[in-house]
C-alpha cells in the first residue's frame, strides 16, 4: 500500500496544504531577507524593503507555521486524539482568511501576488476547505 492510499481525501488535502504552507513560508523568508523583490508582495505598492516590512514578512511566516499546524492537526496528520472543537473552529478561520487572501492576491496590481501567490493561495484555500468540512482519519 502506498503512503497516499492510506490517507483519506482530508489527509491528502492536508498534506498538500502543509507543503504549500511551507512554500509560502520560504517565500516570506526570502522576501524578509531581501532576496525576492518587495514589489512581489504587499500589494506591489512598496519599492523599498523597510525594517517594518521585514518584520511583517517574518510575522507572516510565523502565522503560516501556526496555520500549517492547525490544518495538519485537523486533517489527522498529527496528534493521537480527535481534533478539539478549538482546532475545528480555527481551521475554518484559516480557510476564511485564505478566501480573503486569495481574492486580494488575484486583484493585486503586483504580478508576483497575482501570478505566484494567487494560484498557491487558491490551492491552499481548496485544500483547507476540504480539510475543514471533512472528518479526520482519527474521527472516522
Amino acid at each position: 500500500m502506498s503512503t497516499l492510499t492510506k490517507y483519506s481525501l482530508s489527509g491528502i488535502a492536508g498534506i498538500i496544504a502543509v507543503v504549500l504552507f511551507g512554500v509560502v513560508i520560504v517565500l516570506q523568508l526570502l522576501l524578509a531577507a531581501g532576496i525576492l523583490p518587495v514589489s512581489m508582495s504587499w500589494g506591489g505598492r512598496q519599492t523599498t524593503l523597510t525594517t517594518g516590512l521585514r518584520f511583517a514578512s517574518l510575522g507572516a511566516a510565523v502565522i503560516l507555521v501556526c496555520f500549517a499546524y492547525v490544518i495538519s492537526h485537523r486533517a489527522g496528520l498529527v496528534g493521537e486524539v480527535p481534533p478539539s472543537t478549538l482546532i475545528k473552529v480555527i481551521s475554518w478561520l484559516v480557510t476564511a482568511y485564505l478566501a480573503f487572501n486569495t481574492l486580494g492576491n488575484f486583484t493585486s496590481p503586483s504580478a508576483g501576488e497575482k501570478w505566484l501567490f494567487g494560484p498557491i493561495t487558491l490551492v491552499l484555500l481548496i485544500c483547507c476547505f476540504v480539510v475543514s468540512i471533512s472528518k479526520s482519519a482519527i474521527e472516522q
